[in-house]
Protein backbone atom coordinates (compact mmCIF):
# COMPACT_ATOMS: atom_id res chain seq x y z
CA UNK A 1 0.00 0.00 0.00
CA UNK A 2 1.25 3.55 -0.42
CA UNK A 3 3.70 5.03 2.31
CA UNK A 4 1.19 7.51 3.11
CA UNK A 5 -0.91 4.49 4.70
CA UNK A 6 2.00 2.72 6.35
CA UNK A 7 3.05 5.84 8.64
CA UNK A 8 -0.72 5.91 9.50
CA UNK A 9 -3.37 8.68 8.29
CA UNK A 10 -3.15 12.05 9.13
CA UNK A 11 -6.70 14.02 9.82
CA UNK A 12 -7.92 16.12 6.82
CA UNK A 13 -6.55 19.70 6.16
CA UNK A 14 -9.13 22.20 6.58
CA UNK A 15 -9.33 24.59 3.66
CA UNK A 16 -8.01 28.18 4.34
CA UNK A 17 -10.87 30.86 5.09
CA UNK A 18 -10.90 34.40 6.37
CA UNK A 19 -12.53 35.15 10.00
CA UNK A 20 -13.24 33.75 12.78
CA UNK A 21 -16.78 32.53 13.86
CA UNK A 22 -18.46 31.00 17.14
CA UNK A 23 -21.23 29.06 18.00
CA UNK A 24 -23.37 32.26 17.78
CA UNK A 25 -23.71 32.54 14.45
CA UNK A 26 -26.32 31.31 12.84
CA UNK A 27 -25.35 31.50 9.35
CA UNK A 28 -22.42 30.34 8.76
CA UNK A 29 -20.06 31.13 5.81
CA UNK A 30 -18.50 28.48 3.25
CA UNK A 31 -15.95 26.77 1.96
CA UNK A 32 -15.40 24.17 -0.97
CA UNK A 33 -12.87 22.30 -0.77
CA UNK A 34 -12.42 20.68 -4.50
CA UNK A 35 -11.66 16.67 -3.30
CA UNK A 36 -9.34 16.13 -6.46
CA UNK A 37 -8.96 12.72 -8.66
CA UNK A 38 -6.67 10.19 -8.79
CA UNK A 39 -5.50 11.51 -12.25
CA UNK A 40 -8.76 10.94 -14.50
CA UNK A 41 -11.49 13.77 -14.90
CA UNK A 42 -13.93 12.99 -12.15
CA UNK A 43 -14.43 11.47 -8.75
CA UNK A 44 -17.19 10.29 -6.03
CA UNK A 45 -17.65 11.42 -2.60
CA UNK A 46 -19.21 9.08 -0.91
CA UNK A 47 -18.71 9.68 3.46
CA UNK A 48 -16.61 11.89 5.89
CA UNK A 49 -16.15 10.67 9.29
CA UNK A 50 -16.36 13.25 12.29
CA UNK A 51 -12.13 13.21 12.19
CA UNK A 52 -12.54 14.67 8.82
CA UNK A 53 -11.57 11.62 6.65
CA UNK A 54 -13.39 11.30 3.53
CA UNK A 55 -13.80 8.41 1.22
CA UNK A 56 -15.34 7.94 -1.98
CA UNK A 57 -13.92 6.57 -5.80
CA UNK A 58 -11.91 8.50 -8.50
CA UNK A 59 -11.38 8.21 -11.98
CA UNK A 60 -7.38 7.17 -12.79
CA UNK A 61 -6.07 7.63 -16.01
CA UNK A 62 -6.32 4.01 -17.20
CA UNK A 63 -9.73 4.21 -17.34
CA UNK A 64 -10.88 2.80 -14.34
CA UNK A 65 -12.37 3.91 -10.60
CA UNK A 66 -9.98 2.89 -7.71
CA UNK A 67 -11.51 3.84 -4.03
CA UNK A 68 -9.61 6.81 -2.45
CA UNK A 69 -9.05 8.01 0.78
CA UNK A 70 -8.85 12.07 1.79
CA UNK A 71 -6.80 13.23 4.79
CA UNK A 72 -5.60 16.59 2.94
CA UNK A 73 -4.46 14.88 -0.26
CA UNK A 74 -5.91 11.85 -2.31
CA UNK A 75 -4.76 8.10 -1.53
CA UNK A 76 -5.08 5.61 -4.21
CA UNK A 77 -6.82 2.78 -1.94
CA UNK A 78 -6.25 0.52 -4.91
CA UNK A 79 -8.67 -2.35 -6.68
CA UNK A 80 -9.31 -4.53 -2.97
CA UNK A 81 -8.69 -7.71 -1.44
CA UNK A 82 -7.64 -10.39 -4.73
CA UNK A 83 -8.53 -8.02 -7.21
CA UNK A 84 -6.49 -6.93 -9.84
CA UNK A 85 -7.61 -4.91 -12.35
CA UNK A 86 -11.00 -3.26 -12.28
CA UNK A 87 -12.88 -0.66 -10.60
CA UNK A 88 -13.53 0.14 -7.02
CA UNK A 89 -14.94 2.48 -4.55
CA UNK A 90 -14.62 3.48 -1.21
CA UNK A 91 -18.32 4.09 0.53
CA UNK A 92 -18.04 4.80 4.30
CA UNK A 93 -15.08 6.02 6.78
CA UNK A 94 -14.62 5.85 10.29
CA UNK A 95 -12.93 8.16 12.66
CA UNK A 96 -9.93 6.16 12.14
CA UNK A 97 -9.47 6.54 8.93
CA UNK A 98 -10.75 2.70 8.26
CA UNK A 99 -12.91 2.77 4.99
CA UNK A 100 -15.37 0.20 3.88
CA UNK A 101 -16.64 -0.30 0.04
CA UNK A 102 -16.39 -2.63 -2.76
CA UNK A 103 -13.88 -4.33 -4.29
CA UNK A 104 -13.39 -4.36 -8.46
CA UNK A 105 -14.46 -8.31 -7.48
CA UNK A 106 -17.48 -7.27 -6.21
CA UNK A 107 -16.60 -8.41 -2.52
CA UNK A 108 -17.21 -6.09 0.59
CA UNK A 109 -13.98 -5.46 1.74
CA UNK A 110 -12.55 -3.15 4.70
CA UNK A 111 -9.18 -1.21 4.36
CA UNK A 112 -7.43 -0.82 6.98
CA UNK A 113 -4.23 1.31 6.24
CA UNK A 114 -1.76 -1.76 5.46
CA UNK A 115 -4.70 -4.28 5.28
CA UNK A 116 -7.31 -5.34 2.98
CA UNK A 117 -9.96 -7.39 4.85
CA UNK A 118 -12.94 -9.45 2.45
CA UNK A 119 -16.37 -9.55 4.45
CA UNK A 120 -17.15 -12.36 2.64
CA UNK A 121 -20.27 -10.83 0.44
CA UNK A 122 -21.35 -9.41 -2.35
CA UNK A 123 -23.63 -6.12 -2.22
CA UNK A 124 -22.93 -2.43 -1.65
CA UNK A 125 -21.89 -0.47 1.96
CA UNK A 126 -24.16 2.10 4.52
CA UNK A 127 -22.20 3.02 6.91
CA UNK A 128 -19.32 1.96 9.48
CA UNK A 129 -18.59 3.07 12.74
CA UNK A 130 -15.27 3.80 15.37
CA UNK A 131 -15.43 -0.01 16.65
CA UNK A 132 -15.21 -1.20 12.84
CA UNK A 133 -19.16 -2.41 12.66
CA UNK A 134 -20.26 -2.54 9.22
CA UNK A 135 -23.84 -1.99 7.84
CA UNK A 136 -25.38 -2.53 4.31
CA UNK A 137 -27.06 -4.43 1.99
CA UNK A 138 -25.79 -8.24 0.77
CA UNK A 139 -26.93 -10.26 -1.77
CA UNK A 140 -28.49 -13.42 -0.78
CA UNK A 141 -30.88 -16.00 -2.06
CA UNK A 142 -31.59 -13.76 -5.56
CA UNK A 143 -31.80 -10.80 -3.66
CA UNK A 144 -30.66 -8.43 -1.41
CA UNK A 145 -30.78 -8.21 2.32
CA UNK A 146 -29.76 -5.93 5.39
CA UNK A 147 -26.54 -7.00 7.30
CA UNK A 148 -24.67 -6.21 10.22
CA UNK A 149 -20.85 -7.42 10.17
CA UNK A 150 -18.79 -7.00 13.17
CA UNK A 151 -15.46 -8.71 14.99
CA UNK A 152 -15.45 -10.95 11.49
CA UNK A 153 -19.12 -12.29 12.08
CA UNK A 154 -21.57 -10.99 9.27
CA UNK A 155 -25.07 -11.02 10.82
CA UNK A 156 -28.79 -10.42 8.24
CA UNK A 157 -31.22 -8.11 9.64
CA UNK A 158 -34.69 -9.18 9.40
CA UNK A 159 -36.08 -11.67 6.86
CA UNK A 160 -37.09 -9.48 4.07
CA UNK A 161 -35.37 -7.50 1.11
CA UNK A 162 -33.96 -4.34 2.35
CA UNK A 163 -30.59 -2.48 3.13
CA UNK A 164 -28.94 -0.83 5.94
CA UNK A 165 -28.33 2.58 5.11
CA UNK A 166 -26.27 3.91 8.32
CA UNK A 167 -24.78 3.08 12.01
CA UNK A 168 -24.24 5.02 14.60
CA UNK A 169 -21.85 5.37 17.48
CA UNK A 170 -24.15 2.75 19.75
CA UNK A 171 -24.34 0.04 16.82
CA UNK A 172 -27.83 1.47 16.42
CA UNK A 173 -28.71 0.40 12.84
CA UNK A 174 -31.01 2.83 10.59
CA UNK A 175 -32.23 1.60 7.15
CA UNK A 176 -35.32 -0.16 4.59
CA UNK A 177 -37.47 -3.44 5.03
CA UNK A 178 -39.86 -4.51 2.30
CA UNK A 179 -40.68 -0.78 1.79
CA UNK A 180 -40.60 0.30 5.60
CA UNK A 181 -37.88 2.09 7.28
CA UNK A 182 -36.82 0.47 10.40
CA UNK A 183 -34.07 1.21 13.58
CA UNK A 184 -32.24 -2.39 14.66
CA UNK A 185 -31.19 -2.08 18.40
CA UNK A 186 -29.91 -4.58 20.09
CA UNK A 187 -31.46 -7.46 17.89
CA UNK A 188 -34.86 -6.03 17.72
CA UNK A 189 -36.46 -4.54 14.46
CA UNK A 190 -38.47 -1.64 14.77
CA UNK A 191 -40.69 -0.44 12.45
CA UNK A 192 -40.40 3.58 12.32
CA UNK A 193 -43.88 3.52 10.36
CA UNK A 194 -44.49 6.39 6.78
CA UNK A 195 -46.09 9.27 6.09
CA UNK A 196 -48.65 7.23 4.13
CA UNK A 197 -47.08 5.45 1.94
CA UNK A 198 -43.85 3.66 1.78
CA UNK A 199 -40.77 4.91 4.00
CA UNK A 200 -36.95 4.45 3.45
CA UNK A 201 -34.41 5.81 6.61
CA UNK A 202 -31.22 6.98 5.01
CA UNK A 203 -29.55 8.46 7.78
CA UNK A 204 -29.22 8.27 11.97
CA UNK A 205 -27.16 10.08 15.02
CA UNK A 206 -25.85 9.24 17.88
CA UNK A 207 -28.93 10.09 20.28
CA UNK A 208 -30.93 7.32 17.57
CA UNK A 209 -32.82 10.59 15.24
CA UNK A 210 -33.43 9.19 12.14
CA UNK A 211 -34.05 11.04 8.89
CA UNK A 212 -34.93 9.51 5.48
CA UNK A 213 -37.58 9.85 2.74
CA UNK A 214 -41.32 8.75 3.01
CA UNK A 215 -44.58 8.91 0.36
CA UNK A 216 -47.50 10.76 1.60
CA UNK A 217 -50.65 9.45 1.20
CA UNK A 218 -51.13 10.91 -3.04
CA UNK A 219 -47.09 9.09 -4.21
CA UNK A 220 -45.12 12.38 -2.93
CA UNK A 221 -42.13 11.64 -1.48
CA UNK A 222 -41.19 14.33 1.44
CA UNK A 223 -37.93 14.36 3.77
CA UNK A 224 -38.72 12.85 7.05
CA UNK A 225 -37.12 12.85 10.73
CA UNK A 226 -38.41 10.22 13.19
CA UNK A 227 -37.83 10.54 17.03
CA UNK A 228 -39.07 9.32 19.85
CA UNK A 229 -41.61 7.23 18.26
CA UNK A 230 -42.89 9.94 15.76
CA UNK A 231 -42.37 10.32 12.27
CA UNK A 232 -42.97 13.95 10.89
CA UNK A 233 -42.23 15.67 7.72
CA UNK A 234 -39.26 17.66 7.26
CA UNK A 235 -39.66 21.76 6.14
CA UNK A 236 -37.74 20.38 2.67
CA UNK A 237 -39.32 20.51 -0.56
CA UNK A 238 -41.83 17.78 -1.90
CA UNK A 239 -40.98 15.55 -4.38
CA UNK A 240 -37.39 14.87 -1.86
CA UNK A 241 -35.83 12.85 1.00
CA UNK A 242 -33.54 13.39 4.11
CA UNK A 243 -29.94 12.01 3.59
CA UNK A 244 -28.28 12.30 6.68
CA UNK A 245 -28.47 14.33 10.04
CA UNK A 246 -25.67 15.50 12.38
CA UNK A 247 -25.70 15.14 16.08
CA UNK A 248 -26.31 19.08 16.47
CA UNK A 249 -29.84 18.21 14.13
CA UNK A 250 -28.28 19.77 10.40
CA UNK A 251 -29.94 17.50 8.05
CA UNK A 252 -28.70 17.57 4.63
CA UNK A 253 -31.41 16.31 1.29
CA UNK A 254 -31.55 15.90 -2.50
CA UNK A 255 -35.06 17.36 -4.54
CA UNK A 256 -35.54 16.29 -8.07
CA UNK A 257 -34.57 18.98 -10.13
CA UNK A 258 -32.91 21.00 -7.32
CA UNK A 259 -30.51 19.02 -6.21
CA UNK A 260 -28.67 19.05 -2.32
CA UNK A 261 -30.19 21.16 0.17
CA UNK A 262 -29.23 21.42 4.56
CA UNK A 263 -31.85 22.13 6.45
CA UNK A 264 -30.45 23.99 10.17
CA UNK A 265 -33.09 24.84 12.88
CA UNK A 266 -35.94 24.77 10.12
CA UNK A 267 -34.25 27.15 7.68
CA UNK A 268 -33.92 25.53 3.76
CA UNK A 269 -31.05 26.03 1.80
CA UNK A 270 -30.13 25.02 -1.59
CA UNK A 271 -26.87 24.01 -1.86
CA UNK A 272 -25.83 25.81 -5.15
CA UNK A 273 -26.85 29.01 -3.61
CA UNK A 274 -23.96 29.52 -1.51
CA UNK A 275 -21.26 31.89 -2.67
CA UNK A 276 -18.75 29.66 -2.05
CA UNK A 277 -20.25 27.13 -4.66
CA UNK A 278 -21.28 30.18 -7.27
CA UNK A 279 -17.83 31.44 -7.02
CA UNK A 280 -16.71 27.95 -8.09
CA UNK A 281 -19.14 27.65 -10.91
CA UNK A 282 -20.32 24.28 -9.95
CA UNK A 283 -23.65 23.03 -9.86
CA UNK A 284 -25.85 19.90 -9.23
CA UNK A 285 -24.39 19.13 -6.05
CA UNK A 286 -25.63 15.85 -4.77
CA UNK A 287 -24.62 15.42 -0.99
CA UNK A 288 -24.55 11.79 0.66
CA UNK A 289 -22.88 12.67 3.99
CA UNK A 290 -22.69 14.94 7.16
CA UNK A 291 -20.28 14.97 10.20
CA UNK A 292 -20.89 16.37 13.51
CA UNK A 293 -18.71 19.47 12.47
CA UNK A 294 -20.93 19.88 9.76
CA UNK A 295 -18.69 19.34 6.69
CA UNK A 296 -20.97 17.97 3.68
CA UNK A 297 -19.85 15.93 1.65
CA UNK A 298 -20.99 14.63 -1.82
CA UNK A 299 -20.33 15.12 -5.90
CA UNK A 300 -21.11 17.90 -8.06
CA UNK A 301 -20.54 19.42 -11.58
CA UNK A 302 -17.46 21.46 -12.26
CA UNK A 303 -17.39 24.20 -14.29
CA UNK A 304 -15.64 22.16 -17.02
CA UNK A 305 -18.86 19.56 -17.05
CA UNK A 306 -17.06 16.69 -14.75
CA UNK A 307 -18.27 15.41 -11.83
CA UNK A 308 -15.99 15.78 -9.03
CA UNK A 309 -16.15 14.68 -5.37
CA UNK A 310 -16.64 18.07 -2.67
CA UNK A 311 -16.43 18.76 0.72
CA UNK A 312 -18.47 21.92 1.94
CA UNK A 313 -16.95 23.82 5.25
CA UNK A 314 -18.85 25.56 7.62
CA UNK A 315 -17.05 28.55 9.38
CA UNK A 316 -17.58 27.29 13.15
CA UNK A 317 -21.22 26.35 13.34
CA UNK A 318 -22.08 24.53 16.32
CA UNK A 319 -18.75 25.12 18.03
CA UNK A 320 -17.90 25.69 21.32
CA UNK A 321 -15.04 27.67 20.89
CA UNK A 322 -14.19 30.61 18.48
CA UNK A 323 -11.93 28.84 15.43
CA UNK A 324 -10.57 30.23 12.79
CA UNK A 325 -10.36 28.01 9.79
CA UNK A 326 -6.82 27.49 8.00
CA UNK A 327 -4.43 24.87 6.86
CA UNK A 328 -4.15 22.44 9.29
CA UNK A 329 -2.66 19.05 9.42
CA UNK A 330 -3.10 16.93 12.84
CA UNK A 331 -1.51 13.39 12.66
CA UNK A 332 -3.48 10.40 13.78
CA UNK A 333 -3.38 7.04 15.33
CA UNK A 334 -2.99 4.74 12.73
CA UNK A 335 -5.91 2.54 12.18
CA UNK A 336 -5.91 -1.26 13.29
Amino acid sequence: MIEAMKRGWAAVAMAAAAGVANAAVDRPSWTLVDIGTLGGPGSYGAAVSDTGYVVGCADTPGGTAHAFLYDGEMHDLGTGAGALEGSSCALAVNGRGVAAGRSASGDLVLWTGTNVVSLGVKGTVGGINDSNTVVGSAAADGSTRPFLYSGGVLTMIGDATGDAAAVNAHGQVAGTLSGRAFLYDNGAVQDLGSLGGFSSAKGLDDSGRVVGMSTDINGTPHPFLWKGGTMQALAGPGGSGAIDIDDAGLVIGSAEGSYGYFLDAGTYTRLDTLPAVAAKGWRHLEPTGVNNKGWIVGTATDAAGNLRAFLLVPSGRATSTAVELRAVSVRAAPPS
